[in-house]
């Protein structure tokens, strides 16, 4: 599932006008597709973590304050991320552009929130089978914005450029004017 998603984005990467992601709009193939592919990513790398648990022998003081603080830390980025561009705007629907809050400072904070999530998740679990999916699932969330950008840049033109130009695309302080 993993490889598919991120072949999806690959795809959407490479063929902008034939894109899976973002999908053309809610009630297509595409959105079913990738939001399915991605609900069963995560199901999959949790549930493989669970059932190979600690596999790796890590020790459970390394594991349970890293991993833990990853995975709260995420997803408070994340849903504040979601809560500040809307839930639609997040499915992969057209929205206004958001340049405030989180997105001052990160052009992609869900994504940023999602891959410490699964970093956590990683750590926490320290299964030998589940860090190859989670690495895999960090892949796609980390291509996933080489396929918005040219779909924002049609949508906003000049404005989401500049914004483009002046905050980075995961981490750091916007640049000064």
């Amino acid at each position: 599932m993993i490889v598919s998603l991120i072949g999806f984005l690959i795809y959407s990467i490479v063929r902008p006008e034939n894109r899976v992601w973002p999908p053309p709009g809610q009630q297509t193939w595409q959105y079913v597709l990738v939001w399915l592919l991605t609900i069963l990513a995560f199901a999959g790398f949790v549930v493989v973590g669970v059932l190979d648990w600690n596999s790796l022998g890590w020790p459970v003081m390394f594991r349970w304050p890293i991993g833990s603080v990853l995975i709260v830390g995420g997803n408070v980025l994340a849903w504040v991320g979601v809560r500040q561009l809307s839930l639609k705007t997040t499915s992969g629907s057209k929205g206004p552009l958001v340049t405030d809050g989180l997105y001052r400072y990160s052009r992609n904070p869900q994504y940023l929130g999602d891959i410490a999530i699964i970093s956590g998740w990683a750590i926490l679990s320290a299964s030998y089978f589940a860090i190859p999916l989670c690495l895999g699932a960090i892949i796609a969330f980390a291509i996933t914005p080489l396929a918005e950008e040219p779909w924002l840049q049609e949508i906003h033109g000049d404005i989401y450029r500049e914004y483009f130009n002046k905050v980075p695309r995961f981490l750091g302080l916007p640049a000064l004017e």
